[in-house]
């Protein structure tokens, strides 16, 4: 009996041409950061900041997550700041202050005031650093900039305890999806103590603050299938609030690491998390699409088919598979024998 493991992800395999790196001046200070925007975006569409992690920059997470090839397919633009060099002498964010919220912010009203993005349709996610930084923003942005965020691999700070010059909490209505690995050994999924920085809170505690926060309740709940045999298997779990639409997703990754899970769409973990965010994304805010929406099944031609070598093959069986179509669709599939 044959079965089909099918993950769609939208993507030509190569990410092509550099899109920055752009100056911003913020207090004085000019502030780099990559941008990507597809052809002829439309007004009210969506943009997405992704912030780096420590030591990183605008341009190592936009290679990492090609969240570019995802803008380009599915009409929204995408953001890649760059944290400033601090006392370690290597790039970080202000994760206990408000400097670069509000470089965030002013970035945003500045790309606004040219393209017209959908202001009840900003969103930030992030990865370690940057995932405390989207923690951070949700926390203490003052205006109800973002309408979701997306941390992957990082902590939220017990800002209530741990003696920070600042103490914040949320003041608006905002969807959360949490991705951690449980077997980071940057962020303990249980929780833990960051030398120099304090307390930071478990996995499980995240999503109870902002499930209890946004008065959620499990929605569904499932296992992605291990399609590469690796003993990694991601439990999902979905919360909503039926009556404001909030969302709270949690995607534990047994035996997952500090990492963006997949690099970019032609790896073969069992998810891309690129993909996964945006998804969760789209669902939040006004006038949402889905990855699928400009997709004719019916008219889409097969190009060709390759393996995770990137080598062209006819077909075969319990292995994964690319299949490559003239739409610029690629199906990640397994069949099973």
């Amino acid at each position: 009996m044959r079965k089909l493991l099918l993950i769609l992800f939208i993507s030509p395999l190569f990410v092509s041409g550099q899109d920055g790196p752009f100056y911003f001046t913020h207090n004085n200070i000019q502030r780099e950061f990559y941008f990507h925007i597809p052809n002829n975006l439309p007004a009210n569409s969506p943009i997405v900041y992704v912030l780096h992690g420590w030591g990183g920059s605008g341009s190592s997470i936009m290679s990492t997550t090609a969240f570019n090839i995802l803008s380009d397919q599915n009409n929204f633009a995408v953001c890649y700041p760059t944290g400033l060099i601090g006392s370690s002498g290597m790039t970080e964010w202000d994760a206990e202050g408000f400097s670069d919220i509000d470089f965030i912010k002013e970035l945003n009203d500045s790309l606004w005031s040219v393209y017209q993005f959908d202001l009840n349709r900003v969103f930030a996610t992030g990865f370690s650093y940057g995932a405390e930084m989207s923690y951070h923003l949700a926390n203490c942005q003052t205006t109800n900039m973002f309408a979701a965020i997306a941390p992957l691999g990082g902590g939220m700070w017990d800002f209530i305890n741990n003696g920070w010059p600042i103490i914040c909490s949320p003041t608006i209505n905002i969807s959360v999806f949490v991705l951690n690995g449980t077997n980071d050994n940057e962020f303990n999924y249980n929780g833990g103590y960051y030398p120099g920085v304090g307390n930071y809170l478990s996995v499980d505690s995240i999503v109870s603050f902002w499930t209890d926060y946004s008065s959620c309740s499990v929605n569904n709940s499932y296992t992605f299938p291990d399609i590469n045999n690796d003993n990694i298997f991601t439990e999902v779990t979905k919360y909503n609030n039926i009556n404001t639409g909030d969302k709270v997703w949690l995607y534990k990754v047994n035996n997952g690491l500090h990492e963006w899970f997949d690099v970019g769409p032609w790896g073969n973990d069992d998810f891309w998390a690129s993909e996964e965010i945006w998804n969760f994304f789209s669902q939040v805010g006004s006038n949402t699409t889905s990855l699928n929406d400009q997709k004719d099944v019916f008219n889409r031609r097969l190009l060709k088919t390759i393996n995770v070598l990137g080598q062209e093959i006819q077909s075969s069986s319990n292995k994964l598979l690319f299949y490559i179509y003239d739409d610029g669709l690629v199906e990640k599939k397994i069949i099973l024998e």
